[in-house]
This record gives C-alpha cells, sequence and structure tokens, in this order.
C-alpha cells in the first residue's frame, strides 16, 4: 500500500504522517510498514541540531499509527464520527534511529474485543531492533469524548 492510500486510512496531516508504505499485512494478524527518516524532517532541525536524532516519541507515533490501519484492516475503517484514542502504551527503545535509517514496524494483533485492539510491535533498522512497543487503541464515538473545542 503506498503513500496515498495509507494517509486514507488515518486521520492525521502533514506532518503528523509518519509512515510511508504498508510493506505487508494479514487482516487480524499482523502489519509490516515501513518509515524513512531523512534529515530533512522538519523535527530533525531541532532534534538535535548538531547530532541529528529522530525523537522516540515520533517512533512511537508510527507505531500507533500502523496500528490504527491494522485495526481497521481488521475490522472496519473508522466512521467520520469516529477517532482512535490511545488507551495505553509500553516501550523499550534500544537505539537511536538517525538520518538515512529506514524504520520497518512489524505489528501484531494480540486481541480485538469490541472497541478496544491490543497489539505490539517490534521496530528494526538493517535487521537491528531499534525499539520494541505494546498498546491499545480503542474506537469512540467524537461525541462521546466530551463536549468538542473544535
Amino acid at each position: 500500500m503506498g503513500f496515498t492510500e495509507l494517509k486514507s486510512w488515518l486521520r492525521h496531516r502533514h506532518p503528523m504522517v509518519y509512515l510511508d508504505r504498508i510493506l505487508d499485512y494479514e487482516p487480524g494478524v499482523r502489519l509490516r510498514s515501513s518509515l524513512s527518516v531523512s534529515g530533512t524532517m522538519d523535527v530533525i532541525a531541532g532534534h538535535f541540531p548538531e547530532r541529528a536524532v529522530f525523537p522516540a516519541s515520533h517512533l512511537t507515533q508510527a507505531f500507533a499509527q500502523s496500528g490504527i490501519i491494522l485495526y481497521q484492516l481488521s475490522t472496519s475503517r473508522l466512521t467520520d464520527d469516529e477517532i482512535t484514542v490511545i488507551g495505553s502504551v509500553k516501550a523499550r527503545f534500544t537505539r537511536v534511529v538517525v538520518p538515512g535509517d529506514r524504520v520497518i514496524f512489524d505489528v501484531r494483533s494480540d486481541r480485538i474485543r469490541g472497541n478496544t485492539f491490543s497489539f505490539s510491535c517490534r521496530a528494526t533498522v538493517d535487521d537491528h531492533v531499534v525499539a520494541a512497543f505494546k498498546g491499545t487503541l480503542v474506537r469512540s464515538k467524537i461525541a462521546d469524548l466530551g463536549e468538542q473545542l473544535w
């Protein structure tokens, strides 16, 4: 799945779309996605100017976006009045990611129960593990989240 189609599965827009493509998937089971880190990314300019490092928080966001897409492929697309909310994230970072790296996210569906999706992921660069994640997403009606200020 290329970048244009991938964006149709996410509510996020530039500069918050962190995935470049979906390499492979099996609904209800797994998804493999990629992120190519470039020195021209806005976030790299300030993190850190003297030695660029891709922020771990942005790796976490890419993990979540991979999960959001796998969840929808496994159930149904979000409707206009729905959104996914992160319920929890447990992360472990083992190496830094720098410009020029291509991060591969191997995401597994751990459990789907109602509107809750539990999933895990291993992120690698050149077959070296850079991070591991476990998380939950909850599909929610936007109106159920309280008064909307936008």
